[in-house]
């Protein structure tokens, strides 16, 4: 009987882990919509003064942090499963990323940097309980602030990054994509063990 009990909690696990993972994906669909109609409200600010696309753009951007939040909240839940984490790794592994980088126009590289090092550095239970200083899992979800975050994670890799290179990758948004490509059988077999 406690076999049975262990297959069917198992089971009901999975079953979590993969509905929270369409979660992740849904949010992330809503907030590259959000960001897109963001981009072009912004546009028709600037040709057009009014208040309405300016309160437009306020709603979109309030939108778009929640969307944020919720999206990374639904990945830190996910990404400790082995089964889905190995499933988001194969997707840069195989190198299919640039229509992801154009339609979340650049946002992927987040979710990259979550996989890559927040997934090692703090417990699934750390993450979404906030007791511990979770400093880094704030700063990764926004773009500009998270240039910490990444010189931690090249210093992780324990890989010599030239200064000026991880500078370039950085601007081209490769940085992310490229440690997890250069550590993607370590990231897999530290993957199965937790």
């Amino acid at each position: 009987m406690k076999l049975t009990d262990k297959r069917f909690w198992h089971s009901c696990g999975n079953a979590v882990n993969e509905l929270f993972f369409w979660l992740f994906i849904a949010f992330a669909v809503l907030l590259t919509i959000d960001l897109w109609c963001m981009l072009a409200t912004a546009i028709v600010c600037l040709f057009d003064s009014g208040l309405k696309s300016l309160t437009l753009l306020k709603i979109f951007g309030a939108f778009g942090i929640i969307l944020m939040l919720l999206s990374n909240f639904t990945l830190w839940l996910t990404m400790y499963s082995p089964m889905i984490y190995k499933r988001l790794v194969s997707v840069i592994w195989s190198k299919r990323l640039r229509p992801l980088y154009f339609l979340t126009l650049g946002y992927v590289n987040v979710y990259l940097l979550n996989l890559y090092y927040i997934r090692f550095r703090y417990s699934q239970y750390e993450l979404t309980q906030y007791r511990v200083n979770v400093l880094y899992s704030v700063l990764v979800m926004f773009p500009i602030i998270n240039i910490p975050v990444y010189v931690a994670a090249i210093r992780r890799s324990g890989r010599k990054v030239p200064l000026g290179y991880s500078a370039k990758l950085y601007m081209q948004g490769r940085l992310a994509p490229y440690l997890l490509q250069k550590d993607y059988s370590s990231l897999i077999k530290d993957g199965n063990e937790q």
